[in-house]
């Protein structure tokens, strides 16, 4: 399970603001999301909606929305900590 330090680590990272969009994207392309975690990671961090606005344009519940993203989340964490590159980029997307 992910700590709210691991996960505000990856979301350092998706939002984009020291690195750019290509550099997130490209760091998005390393995990094997699905394609609705995708959608939701990318609705919530680069496009910068709620969660209850990403709920609402998907046409799901909030409660799912949450879910998605806590499980996409996860999935980039554990996926760029286990990437001696991306661990790096984490890194330096942390200081």
């Amino acid at each position: 399970m992910l700590t709210r330090e691991q996960a505000k680590e990856v979301k350092t990272l998706l939002c984009t603001g020291k690195f750019g969009r290509p550099v997130v994207l490209f760091a998005l392309g390393y995990v094997n999301l699905q394609d609705d975690e995708r959608e939701v990671l990318m609705l919530r961090y680069l496009h910068g909606l709620t969660q209850e606005a990403t709920a609402e344009k998907l046409n799901i519940s909030p409660n799912t929305i949450y879910n998605k993203e806590r499980i996409g989340l996860e999935k980039c964490y554990t996926t760029w900590r286990n990437n001696p590159f991306m661990s790096e980029l984490l890194d330096a997307a942390l200081n």
